[in-house]
């Protein structure tokens, strides 16, 4: 039976470890490396936002995109994390771009241009409002 989109969303500590061990046997990763992803996994899908997207009814991960701008730039990516939610606050679509980087602020304008980009083209796309977040992980 296929995993839900959601299913990584709600994985418990014992899972997050498992599938973190797996992935570290596979790079061969030391156990403060493997521990440490464990932490950054664990923290980060306790973030109210990742909540909301475990709790979307639709929801994309890793999904490619393709949008031309009105003056012909194409643009091109892959959105991390889109959800469609439903509240009385926003009724559309929520775009989420992680990023791991230490230093953010060095680019984060460039970080910012391209989850506007996103957004635009799940806007278009879905003839639906779009906002999109980073989140630094």
């Amino acid at each position: 039976m296929p995993c839900s989109p959601q299913w990584i969303l709600t994985r418990g500590a014992h899972e997050v470890r498992a599938v973190t061990e797996a992935n570290a046997r596979l790079i061969d990763a030391t156990s403060e490396e493997t521990d440490a992803a464990v932490s950054t996994v664990s923290n980060a899908l306790k973030h109210p936002l990742i909540q909301r997207a475990a709790a979307a009814q639709t929801l994309r991960r890793e999904t490619p995109l393709q949008h031309y701008r009105d003056d012909g730039t194409l643009i091109e990516g892959v959105v991390d994390l889109a959800f469609q939610e439903h509240t009385p606050e926003f009724q559309g679509w929520t775009v989420v771009d992680f990023k791991t980087d230490r230093e953010i602020e060095k680019a984060e304008n460039q970080y910012r241009a391209q989850v506007a980009a996103y957004v635009d083209a799940v806007c278009i796309a879905t003839e639906l409002p779009a906002r999109g977040f980073l989140l630094a992980v």
